[in-house]
């Protein structure tokens, strides 16, 4: 619990923080919904300025790793699922799930959130079309860096086929992995589309609904309005 002195020497309690700290970079993130403004400051006073962070906002734009487009790929599903509509690859992330997370943002999404925090991810032509085996090497790649990989948009489940596969090939290395969606559990196992019932039990954490603007604050780690919701590995009926 956060108990901020004021000027006088005088304490007054506030909100419970959230603490998030990493020993080897130095970087302490802090979770601060319905925090008033004047704890911030004074939090700010102690620890210096920061940057504002929230799922799908990397805190360092200097990892945003974005492919290059290729023009030879003009159908947005290849027929064997082997390329993915892709925003970008950011690495060292912790608003994205548990740990330290590498992210893949697919580009396009049907639901639009309003005030989502990552408009741009909206519009597949924002995106490039990528190979699944290029993101599962960068995945590797870096996989010292992370305790895991998130996927996220965009929405995910607007491309089923191709992130069915990226979900395979991620799992066969033993990977945590983490996916969010837009849509709640209950809409994606009415679809009845394989694809889909491969990555709801293949995945080890769903944060399943729409962001929605009036329930962020307080939301908690990890999500981005307090009616998403934490679901472990599903079992299809």
């Amino acid at each position: 619990m956060l108990s901020p002195r004021r000027s006088d020497g005088s304490k007054r309690m506030s909100k419970e923080l959230v603490f998030v700290l990493e020993p080897d970079s130095g970087r302490v993130t802090i979770e601060i919904s319905q925090t008033a403004r004047s704890d911030i400051r004074q939090l700010e006073n102690d620890l210096g300025a920061g940057i504002n962070t929230n799922c799908a906002k990397p805190a360092v734009a200097s990892s945003d790793r974005r492919p290059t487009f290729n023009p030879d790929l003009e159908s947005f599903a290849a027929p064997d699922n082997s390329t993915l509509c892709l925003y970008r690859i950011y690495h060292n992330s912790i608003t994205d799930g548990p740990g330290r997370r590498s992210v893949i943002q697919v580009a396009g999404c049907s639901i639009r959130c309003r005030g989502c925090y990552v408009p741009q991810t909206h519009e597949r032509e924002n995106g490039s079309r990528v190979s699944i085996t290029s993101i599962v090497a960068e995945i590797l790649a870096n996989r010292a860096r992370h305790d895991g990989v998130t996927i996220l948009g965009g929405e995910p489940f607007d491309q089923p086929g191709p992130v069915a596969e990226l979900v395979s090939r991620i799992k066969h290395h033993g990977i945590h992995l983490t996916i969010y969606s837009g849509y709640t559990i209950e809409a994606l196992i009415a679809r009845k589309e394989s694809s889909v019932n491969y990555i709801l039990t293949h995945v080890d954490l769903l944060i399943d609904g729409p962001f929605v603007s009036t329930l962020a604050g307080n939301a908690g780690e990890y999500r981005g309005s307090a009616n998403q919701r934490f679901i472990g590995n599903a079992t299809i009926g």
